[in-house]
Formats: structure tokens, C-alpha cells, sequence
């Protein structure tokens, strides 16, 4: 298995994130690097996870305007998760953090 998508599904089970219905949606402080530039948001998090697709989104459209996209794809994305604390999502061009806050269902 992808080792980003094992960094996912602990993220995910750690935090409590899935719901009894199967729903993974939760609010989150999202700290990212855009170059030199650090910023501090808060959004809803929707993760979707199959067989086939593992993809995080940003529900905050202030997200995209920063120049941040607003959805990754985990299998093609780097991802690191610090056990209880955060997830973290690299790429060349930003770094971002995800600190769950509360569940939104």
C-alpha cells in the first residue's frame, strides 16, 4: 500500500474522523506555506476513500484564493502524519498542515 495512504487512514483513525455512516468530515486549522508566505485558516475537511480513490478537500473557498488548491490527490501526494498532532501534505511548491477541531457531522 501507498505509504501516503497508510499516513491517511492513521490520520484518520486516530483522530476519530470516520463517521458511523462512513462520512470523514471534520473542521480543521490548516497552517500553509505558499513560498515565503505563512498562512492560518480554518475549513471543513471532506475526505473521500475507495478502493480506487483516496482525495482531500478544502471546503473554504478563501482556500483557493490564497493560491492554495483546494483538493489533493493522497495517492499522488506526499503525505506525513505525526502521530495525535497533525497531517502534513508536501509538494515542492507548499507545505500543509491539518490540526483537526471538531467533528461537522
Amino acid at each position: 500500500m501507498n505509504e501516503s495512504i497508510v499516513h491517511l487512514n492513521s490520520f484518520i483513525r486516530d483522530f476519530n474522523l470516520r463517521k458511523p455512516n462512513g462520512v470523514i468530515s471534520f473542521n480543521a486549522k490548516i497552517h500553509f506555506t505558499i513560498g515565503e508566505i505563512i498562512k492560518t485558516r480554518e475549513s471543513e475537511i471532506h475526505i473521500i476513500t475507495s478502493d480506487n480513490l483516496a482525495s482531500i478537500y478544502f471546503i473554504n473557498p478563501s482556500i483557493n484564493t490564497d493560491g492554495l488548491p483546494d483538493m489533493f490527490d493522497a495517492k499522488n501526494t506526499n503525505l506525513v502524519y505525526v502521530n495525535d498532532q497533525y497531517l502534513k501534505i508536501e509538494s515542492s511548491a507548499h507545505n500543509i498542515y491539518l490540526f483537526p477541531l471538531t467533528s461537522t457531522i
